[in-house]
């Protein structure tokens, strides 16, 4: 049976998804290493918006075939049918929330321990689909959930271990520079870094680079509960209609763009409204601060994470966030590879064993989907009897709901 045009759709998607999750940590990561120009995370959520509200703007406008046509249809959907728009204010405030923890969580944990705890909104997506869209979920997609919650703790654990050498190591360094001379001390530095270097981390962090895995583990865990809140609740509002997918994220990008902003104007105020006499307060000096540390990096950054959020409103239209959290597991491997040529990265024991936990019930959840174990068993319809009537009727009933 050939495959249709919803069947492509869906796992080009679904690869697509997988390439994203796994370049974009690694952006992220670069971007923010310590030699590199300090920029406002708010802002780029800020542009990230811009830019998926402008793509969206014109696959709408592509998809009806006309400008002028596609324009209508935005206008129609924002304002005549205004009560669809004030539905996703919801998932656009958690969103732009999301957005900005990403960044704190990937600031303050190596990209392969980051990718394997974000896991954990498989565990809240299910949640809220039992809470929200009252699905029913299998004994072994319940098994499956504890054995992602206990490889989360082993990585997270093993994550803790490797912080805890890494400030030995600095210690040690610490104290040997009051007694050594620093003709020796360059190769003790070198060689108690090296010590370090087997463990979790993606790259020993750099002299003068402090990671925070408390707040970075705090930053992964809220962020996936908002994750799954407005997965499912998204996932509810495409499903419940018959809107355009781009359209409805013109619905969720353009009010985004406010909330990002009035977000980073509250976050980064100091930052983003310097008021000196070299450089007065005016539109043209917030606008100078917005792009203060943006380069090539930081844009590249912004828009794989800006085209990740169009993948997965395709992913959610054509698939479900089921289908969605295993193509974002499978970029744990990606990133293990990568971050291996790129960062040094050198997994331990105990970081396998978590990841592995984790990407196996992954595969379980999606492999063991609950079955209802009642189901009717056909019968002959009976000739000629004043059930006939009846059984049309079950009938139609049941093309109703199918």
């Amino acid at each position: 049976m050939a495959p249709t045009k919803a069947d492509t759709i869906k796992y080009s998607s679904l690869i697509v998804l997988v390439l994203q999750n796994c370049s974009l940590v690694l952006f992220m990561r670069y971007a923010m290493t310590k030699d590199r120009p300090h920029f406002l995370k708010t802002i780029t959520v800020f542009f990230g918006e811009i830019f998926k509200f402008s793509v969206s703007l014109i696959l709408a406008c592509l998809e009806e075939k006309s400008l002028v046509k596609g324009l209508k249809r935005i206008y129609h959907e924002f304002f005549v049918n205004w009560k669809g728009t004030l539905k996703v204010l919801v998932p656009a405030a958690i969103y732009t929330i999301q957005n900005y923890l990403l960044y704190v969580a990937v600031d303050n944990l190596p990209a392969a321990t980051y990718m394997v705890t974000y896991q954990l909104k498989i565990l809240t997506t299910a949640a809220f689909t039992v809470l929200v869209l009252h699905r029913r979920l299998s004994i072994q997609q319940w098994i499956a959930l504890l054995v992602l919650f206990a490889g989360v703790v082993v990585v997270q654990y093993d994550q803790k271990m490797s912080n805890e050498r890494e400030k030995m190591a600095a210690n040690a360094l610490a104290n040997s520079s009051t007694t050594l001379a620093p003709t020796t001390l360059a190769p003790t530095t070198e060689s108690l870094l090296n010590s370090t270097s087997n463990s979790t981390s993606t790259l020993v962090p750099k002299l003068g680079r402090t990671e925070n895995s408390i707040l970075g583990f705090i930053a992964v865990l809220v962020a996936c509960v908002l994750s799954g809140f407005a997965g499912i609740y998204f996932e509810k509002i495409l499903k419940g209609s018959n809107v355009s997918i781009w359209i409805r994220n013109i619905q969720l990008a353009f009010p985004s763009i406010f909330f990002a902003f009035l977000f980073a104007s509250i976050t980064d105020r100091k930052t983003l409204y310097q008021n000196t006499e070299e450089n007065p307060l005016s539109p043209a000096s917030v606008w100078i601060n917005m792009l203060t540390g943006f380069d090539w990096a930081v844009w590249v950054t912004v828009a794989v994470n800006a085209f990740g959020g169009l993948v997965v409103a395709v992913v959610i239209k054509y698939a479900d966030n089921i289908l969605k959290a295993f193509a974002t597991s499978l970029a744990i491997v990606l990133n293990c590879i990568a971050a291996y040529f790129l960062f040094n990265f050198r997994p331990s024991i105990l970081f396998l064993v978590g990841a592995s936990g984790v990407i196996a019930a992954v595969f379980a959840y999606s492999m063991y989907p609950y079955r209802p174990s009642h189901q009717a068993i056909p019968t002959d319809a009976p000739k000629d009897t004043e059930m006939q009537p009846l059984e049309s009727n079950t009938d139609e009933k049941a093309d109703e709901k199918a």
